[in-house]
């Protein structure tokens, strides 16, 4: 039957004509997705990076004023009061100080807290007269736009101390200070996020982060373990992130004067709505066809196929033996006289079968009984002869031992009473023959291994003597060195398998090949113990068993015993 039928074929067709159609919506979709997402980065980053040049403006703008101040010869002149001529000069210098930090403070639509200190003088003049304009203890340190908090405000604050960090000494003359409060940059977030902006926020890892006045912080949480993620020498970039089952572009953009970053998201997924609505409902339309385009092929299928499969199973199951098959399930039409046909011609071939192998039973019981006795012990004379040495020599022990392994060996072959026997008493025979003639010669010694599971399997009687016979027969009559004898007994693959090796002189390959020739002959003239065994093997597992030969690892012969887990017929 042809591998591909009916079915598979107007399937295969569907979807050679679909799967175009699919890959060229997808490219195009895809490269449309590309290009809207390239685009919204370009808005995006332009939008942070533009308004974090105005907070970067706006703070490099108070630097500048801090160092004007940090430089006025008035400024520095009230840090050595001494040094003025009177009062009133006094006065007139301090209030020149004091309009020069109004008018800088006055500058631009965000206002800063701009302050003098004098610590020797306890002097302080600053641009909001408000009690809470400036904290109550500062820091010994000169700091660069630090960020601080306490019970009244947040803000950020920077001071420069005349002379140069003197003030962690206590020598300081004067003290420049900046202080720009949270609020201010919370305005002007919620500003830039209501001029179409997602929702602006800034961050710096350590610190709580900075929000509008109208944040979503359940939404801006989700997003903070991953900002730290964010590579400290990293100056601007986005990332991808998923929150439920909406996708957002993260974008941040560092500010050079804080060390803070600017932080917005787009839901990317909102925005592509649109487009996944028209590609679902692509897919949807062109998954209906497909499946309308399976449903005809399936009847098809369910008509004409597999009927027709069923009959050619059933035929290749009565080609393999099995006649006792037939056609269920009738269908209509002309399948139907089909299967009454074949269901006739099934019974008649089984009728002739069983009466065909009812008359193969019969010669294979007989063939069977032939075979098992032809094989006999060849060594009774000696074990007699040592049994009788052995008493001359009144070593008792060894006469005795010799006696019983004797005996147990004849017990067992002599017993007609069952064809079959556990695995385990066929290798207690092969330990008593090789106990024997361990006694007899001293030039050799044996191992057997099976495995646990095997112990219990039923094999036929003498199926494994007739190997260990044929190592004490040939495989050490002209050997100097001492032998070696190991049976092992194993399961593979569904087979079971009984080897018996030795290091005899066997393993030749001349001497391999002509004892293959003759278990394997079909002459009734030739007759050897292993012929035998090999014939067993194949009439009561069929024709995959018998015996196998090959040189062993010890350097002799190999002779393995291999048969189906289950008994052919």
């Amino acid at each position: 039957m042809s591998r591909f039928n009916i079915f598979t074929k107007l399937i295969a067709t569907l979807l050679i004509l679909l799967i175009p159609i699919l890959l060229l919506f997808a490219v195009s979709n895809r490269t449309s997705t590309d290009v809207l997402t390239d685009e919204i980065i370009k808005v995006k980053r332009y939008q942070i990076e533009t308004f974090a040049n105005q907070l970067d403006q706006l703070f490099f703008r108070l630097d500048t004023y801090k160092k004007m101040l940090y430089e006025s010869t008035d400024v520095r002149n009230l840090a050595y009061p001494d040094l003025l001529d009177d009062v009133l000069g006094k006065y007139r210098v301090n209030r020149t100080v004091s309009e020069e930090i109004n008018r800088l403070a006055g500058y631009g639509d965000w206002k800063a807290v701009i302050a003098v200190l004098y610590p020797k003088t306890g002097i302080a003049i600053k641009s909001n007269s408000s009690l809470n304009a400036l904290p109550k203890e500062f820091p010994l340190q000169d700091t660069f736009w630090q960020y601080y908090s306490d019970s009244n405000e947040d803000y950020f604050m920077e001071i420069l101390s005349y002379p140069e960090n003197s003030a962690e000494t206590g020598e300081a003359r004067m003290r420049v200070v900046l202080k720009f409060g949270v609020s201010a940059l919370r305005s002007a977030l919620s500003e830039f996020k209501a001029n179409g902006s997602g929702d602006p926020f800034l961050y710096h890892p350590g610190a709580d982060p900075i929000y509008n006045y109208s944040v979503n912080v359940k939404q801006i949480d989700e997003f903070l373990p991953r900002l730290k993620e964010i590579d400290p020498s990293t100056e601007s970039g986005y990332m991808l992130l998923r929150s439920d089952k909406t996708k957002y572009q993260v974008h941040y953009q560092k500010l050079e004067s804080l060390g803070w970053y600017l932080v917005d998201y787009v839901p990317i997924s909102h925005i592509m709505a649109p487009i996944s609505r028209n590609q679902t409902m692509f897919y949807l339309i062109s998954g209906m066809l497909l499946f309308m385009g399976a449903y005809l092929a399936f009847v098809m299928y369910r008509n004409i196929q597999i009927p027709f499969r069923k009959m050619i199973r059933n035929m290749n199951l009565i080609e393999k033996g099995i006649y006792s098959v037939r056609m269920t399930d009738k269908p209509k039409g002309e399948y139907r006289f089909l299967y009454d046909r074949f269901n006739s011609m099934a019974s008649k071939i089984e009728e002739l079968i069983v009466d065909v192998y009812k008359e193969q039973l019969r010669s294979k019981d007989a063939t069977l009984k032939q075979l098992q006795s032809q094989i006999n012990p060849h060594f009774l004379y000696n074990t007699l002869a040592y049994i009788k040495s052995m008493i001359e020599l009144k070593e008792n022990k060894a006469a005795i031992s010799m006696t019983m392994n004797l005996s147990k060996y004849y017990r067992y072959t002599t017993k007609t009473g069952s064809k079959m026997v556990k695995l385990q008493e066929e290798l207690d025979l092969i330990h008593f023959y090789l106990e024997i003639h361990c006694m007899l010669r001293d030039d050799f010694e044996f191992q057997i291994e099976v495995e646990p599971q095997l112990a219990e399997l039923e094999v036929p009687r003498l199926i494994v003597q007739p190997l260990v016979e044929n190592v004490m027969l040939h495989s050490f009559n002209n050997q100097s060195e001492f032998g070696m004898i190991r049976i092992r007994c194993w399961s593979e693959e569904g087979m079971n398998h009984v080897a018996v090796e030795d290091n005899g002189t066997g393993g030749d390959y001349e001497t391999i090949e002509s004892m293959r020739k003759k278990i394997h002959s079909s002459s009734e003239e030739i007759e050897s113990g292993l012929k035998n065994v090999h014939q067993r093997l194949r009439l009561m597992y069929g024709s995959d068993s018998g015996v196998h030969l090959s040189k062993s690892e010890l350097g002799g012969l190999c002779v393995q015993l291999s048969w189906s887990g289950k008994e052919g017929v």
